[in-house]
């Protein structure tokens, strides 16, 4: 490839990963699996990842039991669980709904926290 068709190549491949979203499907098991827990009583502030996986185990067990208290805590009570401040996961919070990630309802004096296209498979069954 002479310099010209490569720098042209290059440039054609920056637009087009700029413009598309790249998205990658995971299950629970995935994500349990990365998130071990470890067996320590003590609390430690959790990375964001691990924030991201407590959201999700949080949905998990509210989709399986249909018991909203697993997802309506509101920012306090994430910010106790993950030993955060409440401004850094108001804005953990913010940065997940603007990367279309999760969605946000408030009711009365909580926060219902969301994640958006979670796709429960009952019985470990495919989505086709």
């Amino acid at each position: 490839m002479n310099k010209q068709n490569k720098n042209t190549h290059s440039s054609s491949l920056q637009t087009s990963e700029t413009k598309s979203k790249f998205s990658v499907s995971t299950d629970y098991e995935l994500w349990s699996f990365l998130f071990q827990e470890n067996n320590s009583k003590e609390k430690h502030k959790l990375s964001k990842g691990k924030a991201l996986f407590d959201l999700t185990k949080r949905q998990r067990l509210w989709m399986l039991t249909n018991d909203d208290s697993y997802i309506d805590g509101g920012i306090l009570a994430l910010a106790n669980a993950w030993t955060w401040d409440r401004n850094t996961v108001k804005r953990f919070i913010d940065s997940l709904v603007n990367l279309g990630v999760a969605a946000v309802e408030n009711a009365g004096n909580k926060t219902i926290v969301t994640l958006t296209n979670v796709t429960h498979l009952p019985n470990g069954g495919s989505n086709s």
